[in-house]
């Protein structure tokens, strides 16, 4: 009895001991966004022997890009998923000192992306340097994501850098990255959270940018280190070394001006130098997320093949040709070897696409896009599929998963699997069907011409249990039949 009073009333006492420490503790600042904090740690880490450069991180048309000859491609677009992007250092006539001035300066920012002459190049950074991003994570979505880029890629062998677009490491999406919601990655609320991303190839920086930080009030749990690996980036300032971009993507917003409102504000990056250079200590290259379960979609064949037969009953008094699905962009680990431009790939997705065809404006011509819906059959958060231009990867018209749930079940009644599927149509003449898609015709890049080639892209977003995007084997191929009066 006496032992039970004894270990009582030490555990008593200490819970007061606890209460008191929390109580004496100062509140955690919940803006750790705000202008004064970043402030602090930019002047924290002046004081240590770095020099800050500010950077815009805003958002990106890569449409409006290729109108304004920024970009020789739109680079396959994902219609209807907005983009953030660092494009490169503000140059030195557009000094914004803190973000306490951002929102003079929205507009004049813009206009230095959209109306400056020549191509974007992206940025060069030196082996000990390093991006550094203070944020709020977007609102509510269905998936968001963080990614780093090789833009241009000089190939010695060639002498001459090539145009890539390849991603040098998984991105930190919803799934992964460490926030004030998710701290140190733990399950979470992710969403509307403060977090710090530092883009860098060296330990060294990566260690005095973090005391920095926690010394100005951030927690270690919300910094992740995006690893620059320099074994695959040939880091350097000149014209022998490679380029980068950082971007932002997000997807199917809860509330889409709340989303809208996220994605058209400017906030600033800092590109960090130190004023000294010590001794380049490099992060190995990145181990990469392991796409793929095992388990498949092959067991929906059979009910994708009636859908087949029902499509093809329900047109049969058109012409049907049935075209191909393919592998549309290889991983990035694989292009930069071969140099080949993939257009921003990320691993977060797989990325299919149909052979090319031509849309006509007659009443009678569509293309029908079917196959399993990857997000009900658990491969994937979401998945959709946009209309392409062929010449220059322009996106100009899509549709979700979410839109098209439950668009196979008119065509197979009744067949419990048939909610597994959809069906969407895509046409140049507006039509009450739900999920009717109507392509723009013209002769702009915000359109596709009646006999310009095309194709329908198809993505398939994070597979829920690995984190990163499916393997494209496991999946059964959406696919796509062009209906027409004629042959």
């Amino acid at each position: 009895m006496l032992r039970t009073f004894r270990a009582t009333s030490a555990i008593i006492i200490l819970l007061i001991l606890i209460c008191l420490t929390t109580s004496c503790t100062p509140a955690a600042d919940t803006n750790l966004t705000s202008s004064d904090n970043i402030n602090a740690f930019c002047a924290t880490l002046e004081k240590n022997g770095f020099t800050l450069k500010q950077a815009p991180f805003l958002p990106v048309d890569l449409l409006k890009l290729y109108e304004a000859g920024r970009l020789s491609s739109c680079a396959g677009n994902n219609f209807g998923a907005p983009y953030k992007a660092l494009f490169g250092a503000l140059p030195e006539n557009m000094e914004i000192k803190d973000e306490s001035q951002l929102n003079n300066a929205q507009e004049q920012i813009q206009n230095w992306l959209y109306s400056s002459q020549g191509l974007i190049k992206g940025w060069q950074m030196n082996p000990d340097e390093a991006v550094v991003l203070i944020i709020k994570t977007p609102p509510e979505c269905a998936y968001f994501s963080y990614c780093g880029f090789i833009f241009y890629k000089y190939y010695e062998k060639d002498k001459q850098s090539k145009w890539v677009w390849t991603s040098f490491n998984d991105p930190l999406n919803n799934l992964t990255i460490k926030t004030s919601g998710t701290p140190n990655g733990v399950k979470g609320n992710p969403y509307n959270q403060d977090t710090v991303i530092i883009f860098t190839a060296d330990k060294n920086t990566d260690q005095h940018i973090r005391s920095a930080l926690i010394s100005t009030g951030y927690s270690a749990d919300i910094i992740n280190t995006y690893v620059i690996p320099s074994s695959m980036v040939k880091l350097g300032i000149g014209p022998e070394f490679d380029t980068i971009v950082v971007g932002h993507r997000a997807a199917l917003f809860a509330d889409e001006k709340t989303g809208q409102e996220y994605v058209n504000k400017v906030s600033l990056a800092f590109r960090v130098t130190p004023t000294s250079q010590g001794e380049f200590d490099p992060f190995p290259a990145p181990e990469l997320r392991v796409r793929g379960t095992g388990k498949t979609e092959v067991d929906f064949q059979p009910v994708l093949d009636e859908l087949r037969q029902a499509i093809l009953t329900k047109y049969s008094e058109l012409y049907a040709d049935e075209l191909g699905t393919s592998v549309w962009l290889s991983e990035s680990y694989d292009a930069v070897q071969r140099g080949v431009f993939v257009g921003g790939e990320s691993r977060d997705t797989v990325y299919l696409r149909s052979d090319t065809f031509t849309l006509g404006d007659d009443p009678n011509e569509c293309i029908i896009v079917y196959g399993v819906n990857h997000a009900l059959s658990g491969k994937a958060t979401y998945a959709n599929c946009s209309f392409y231009g062929e010449a220059v990867w322009n996106g100009v018209a899509g549709i979700y998963n979410i839109d098209y749930a439950g668009s196979a079940e008119p065509f197979l009644p009744n067949n419990p699997l048939a909610k597994y599927l959809y069906v969407c149509k895509f046409v140049r003449i507006s039509s009450s069907e739900k999920t009717c898609v109507v392509v723009p015709t013209g002769p702009g890049v915000q359109e596709v011409g009646l006999d310009e080639l095309a194709f329908i892209g198809f993505r398939a977003y994070l597979e829920p249990s690995t984190k990163v995007g499916p393997n494209s084997i496991e999946l059964l191929y959406d696919r796509v039949i062009k209906f027409s009066p004629e042959k």
